[in-house]
């Protein structure tokens, strides 16, 4: 039975751990980006082996430890973890009682000793800090070997990285202190570079920090345990931590405990790399930097002279430069200035990498993600926690974000008197973020009692401020205990931060940031979107309603990780606009030349990309309702040189183009307003076919009128066909020569006129934007392509969950009628005018036929075709026809050749043609 729960326990767990690598947390990390994160080592490592082990260790230059080798008191067990540069343990049950992250360089020995009864396989490992490490293995003899050979191997691999390690070394204070103390076989005489505070003297008081006596406790650390990149961490480790760490060696702690230290080793030079890279350059970034360089710490000595002002701009430069989608974000600057006293540029450029990416992910962004975030969070927990004072501050409207963000925006930094601040970041630095909210909340219950009195923001801001400019004074002025009276009141502060909320861990902090990530990020995501539109240029032809759905088809079309970083830095390369454009144009079936032409002409930068504004700008240009701007931006497209002209091979490529946007019009699966108009009048004609003359009151019309659907596809396929014959003729008819003046002579041929002179190779011609206008307004379709069909065709009010829907030729016959209003209005009017017709013949008159009309009604019929503009036509005179034809935009008769508008006239019933004529005249 035991054997049954055994094997299912492991499947499982084998089952959860499949799950897990596949599954993302709620930061969108996976499992091997959680483990990194965990042990603070570089992302770039991944777990090769692990194995339960007990551990002892000691150091070889205090003999005395030799004592506890074999002591069960000193073996701790624990997982062994092995990546492709570090060995990581952590102990099961208090990982502050042991553990450690040791880089595979700094190992300078490994042996194996005999077995024992209780281990059957034993690893010694000897570090460069002279730290001894015994590792006793259970379990399976040939996974302990497996074990122990990936060891070997991941040994072998790193050893290039062993030459790194001097260089690295001479940079610690903790080598030189223990060389300066003959405790190394290193000689190091020079004193690393270190922070402003060795120049400029550190914040506080040294002597009452008691700054020599903790340098002396981390230096006898350092000697039983190991330093930097082979430090065991162990209890006594996390106290000295806590009581405040020496100025000297507060920035190498501070790399210890953030694994920034790990980032500098593997990226040496990058640092002044990317200085000297980018020197003389400029930025937004830069330009905002330079504004806030003396508003960083002003109190601060370094932050008056060009030494402390450089050290600052070049690490906010070099992060610029390192992160261009955060560039410089609100209070970087005072978080850097902190770190620049205690720590070299290179040492606070990768420190403050890990507090943006890692500690404090989306604090430092343009939208202030994170920040909001956690001001939720710390509102939710004050509510938890102290619900009287959360019922008065609501009850008063107090605005908590505005006291407490601040705060966790500026690690304290910009609040509290410095040399408190920087106790905090201590233990910010080593336990994370949840010492915020300890702190935050320790700050209102300290002062629970003053702020409950408190009606406004401002007397409870006040209230803040007097307590943390007294956070030096005595806690309990009047206890009769010494012991009491000389606690202060920061000593206090962390007292209630880290006893009283002890409870507030990284689960329950990461419990409330699930609850509420969503709203923020709706909040957020809002508040961007709102924020980019404001800022677009005018587009009259995009309505406000229509611009929220392309921000939001933009931003789908992009990749996720820009849609909260950017605020407008977000950029759509060619194969997301192709995308976007099919969702939301019925021509665009895949790439075309068209498309490509767009793509380039709306990219203003020429970067290949395009930014939501340059969308929204093409996009208004391309649906303009004007005719005649429509017909000019289209031609702007063709005309490369900007100078008005597009020659031959431009002319071909417009004929082209037009062919194959008109696709889905050829096809059938579109109609045109004239198509529709033919079907009106089809089924017109078969509903009074259907009435049998009756001429009713009221005109029922049916649920389905059959037309013939191949004939009306048919003709509309042959107009678009005919439309761009028509088009390519006659643009190279009327294009202009590029000579000023061609003879007659040079065009003849045997005598005779050439067939088309603007073919002929040896005289180049254009095509200008008249006779452009003048060749599109000749043609009825491509009248109707640039006043209506086209921009009809383009869905900017199309939902982002809606799916691109073209129906095909039978769906769109079926749903005509839906609308019957103007079919019936057409059916009234031809029975009306039959009944008139019979009326007339009742009464004795006659319809006279053209063939019979009296000589005064064919001189009106002359009269009416001259104000039509007939004439007699020769080749002189083609020029003047067609631009009478230009004039002509809304009547249909007035479009095409005027001896079809002429038979189009009389093919139509008389009350028809008068109203044509009459609007013609007015």
């Amino acid at each position: 039975m035991a054997l049954f729960e055994l094997i299912k326990d492991r499947a499982i767990t084998t089952f959860n751990e499949v799950i897990l690598d596949k599954k993302l947390d709620g930061e969108g990390l996976s499992k091997e980006q959680q483990f990194c994160k965990k042990f603070k080592i570089p992302d770039s490592q991944t777990l090769l082996n692990d194995a339960n082990v007990y551990l002892t260790h000691h150091s070889e230059l205090n003999n005395s430890s030799k004592l506890y080798e074999d002591s069960e008191d000193l073996k701790f067990q624990g997982r062994l973890h092995l990546t492709q540069q570090f060995l990581i343990f952590k102990d099961q049950h208090d990982p502050r009682d042991c553990s450690f992250v040791l880089h595979l360089s700094t190992i300078k020995k490994v042996e194996r000793e005999p077995s024992s009864f209780d281990f059957n396989f034993v690893l010694v490992l000897t570090t460069v800090s002279k730290i001894r490490i015994n590792l006793y293995f259970n379990g399976i003899r040939s996974e302990n070997e497996k074990f122990a050979q990936s060891l070997s191997t991941a040994l072998k691999k790193n050893q290039p990285n062993i030459k790194k390690l001097p260089n690295f070394l001479n940079t610690c204070y903790s080598e030189y202190i223990l060389s300066k103390n003959n405790m190394t076989n290193e000689k190091i005489e020079k004193l690393p570079d270190g922070g402003l505070g060795l120049e400029f003297k550190f914040p506080g008081n040294s002597k009452e920090a008691r700054d020599k006596t903790k340098l002396k406790l981390w230096f006898d650390e350092y000697l039983e345990n190991g330093r930097n990149l082979s430090m065991i961490k162990n209890s006594m480790f996390y106290k000295l931590v806590r009581v405040g760490l020496p100025n000297k060696l507060r920035g190498e702690v501070w790399e210890l405990c953030s694994g920034s230290m790990y980032m500098r080793l593997e990226n040496q030079g990058e640092y002044q790399k990317l200085l000297d890279q980018n020197q003389g350059k400029s930025s937004f970034a830069i330009e905002e930097i330079e504004k806030d360089l003396y508003r960083s710490l002003p109190e601060y000595a370094a932050y008056q002279n060009p030494i402390g002002i450089n050290r600052l701009k070049n690490v906010l430069v070099a992060f610029s430069w390192k992160n261009p989608e955060v560039g410089y974000c609100q209070a970087m600057n005072i978080l850097t200035a902190a770190l620049l006293i205690y720590m070299s540029e290179e040492q606070a450029f990768w420190y403050l990498n890990v507090i943006c990416e890692r500690i404090l992910p989306g604090y430092y962004s343009k939208t202030m993600y994170g920040t909001l975030l956690d001001q939720r969070v710390f509102e939710s927990l004050v509510q938890q926690t102290m619900p009287i004072l959360w019922n008065h501050i609501t009850k008063n409207d107090i605005q908590l974000s505005v006291v407490s963000l601040p705060w966790f925006l500026s690690l304290y930094f910009s609040s509290l008197p410095l040399v408190f601040a920087f106790r905090i970041m201590d233990i910010f630095t080593m336990q994370g973020p949840k010492t915020l909210f300890q702190v935050a909340l320790a700050i209102l219950k300290v002062n629970g009692e003053e702020l409950l009195k408190t009606e406004d923001d401002g007397t409870f801001v006040s209230i803040i401020k007097e307590y943390f400019l007294s956070l030096d004074k005595s806690a309990f002025p009047n206890s009769p205990q010494l012991k009491y009276r000389n606690t202060t009141k920061f000593q206090e502060l962390l007292l209630v931060s880290f006893k009283e909320f002890s409870s507030i861990t990284d689960e329950v902090i990461n419990t409330h940031r699930n609850r509420h990530r969503d709203s923020i990020l709706q909040n957020i995501s809002t508040f961007v979107k709102r924020t980019e539109i404001r800022h677009l240029p005018k587009t009259k032809n995009i309505p406000q309603p229509h611009l929220d759905i392309l921000y939001d088809r933009f931003y789908s079309s992009v990749e996720e990780k820009n849609r909260i970083k950017g605020s407008g830095s977000s950029t759509m390369d060619y194969k997301a606009y192709l995308k976007f454009m099919s969702e939301i144009c019925d021509w665009v079936e895949g790439d075309s030349d068209f498309l490509n032409r767009l793509f380039k002409s709306w990219d203003v930068e020429k970067v290949n990309q395009l930014t939501f504004s340059e969308l929204v700008i093409g996009l208004n240009s391309l649906i303009d309702p004007d005719l005649m701007t429509s017909m000019s931006n289209f031609f702007q497209l063709y005309d490369t040189n900007n100078d008005g002209k597009i020659d031959r091979e431009g002319i071909l490529r417009i004929s082209e183009d037009l062919l194959d946007i008109t696709t889905p019009w050829k096809e059938g699966h579109l109609l045109d307003d004239i198509t529709r108009a033919a079907v009106d009048d089809e089924v017109a004609e078969n509903l009074i076919r259907q009435s049998n003359g009756k001429n009713d009151e009221v005109i029922d019309l049916p649920p389905h009128m059959e037309v013939d659907r191949e004939k009306i596809a048919a003709q509309q396929a042959e107009r678009y066909l005919q439309a761009a014959s028509n088009f390519i003729n006659r643009a190279f008819e009327y294009a202009q020569p590029e000579e000023e003046e061609i003879l007659l002579k040079d065009l003849a041929i045997d005598n005779k006129l050439s067939h088309n002179a603007a073919l002929d190779p040896n005289h180049p011609v254009y095509l200008n934007l008249p006779t452009f206008r003048m060749v599109i307004l000749a043609d009825e379709t491509y009248e109707l392509l640039f006043s209506a069909t086209f921009r009809d065709s383009i869905h900017l009010d199309r939902e982002l969950n809606d799916s691109k829907f073209i129906r095909n030729l039978r769906d769109m016959f079926d749903g005509l009628l839906a609308d019957g209003k103007k079919v019936a209005t057409k059916v009234r009017m031809r029975m009306d005018s039959r009944a008139s017709q019979m009326t007339n013949n009742s009464s004795g008159s006659s319809i006279k036929s053209k063939s019979n009309t009296s000589k005064e009604e064919e001189d009106e019929e002359d009269e009416r075709d001259d104000d039509f503009g007939i004439i007699s036509i020769d080749e002189k005179d083609k020029d003047l026809i067609l631009a009478t034809e230009a004039q002509s935009l809304k009547d249909p008769l007035k479009r095409g050749s005027t001896q079809e508008r002429i038979k189009q006239f009389h093919k139509q019933p008389e009350i028809n043609r008068s109203e044509s004529l009459i609007e013609f005249e007015t």
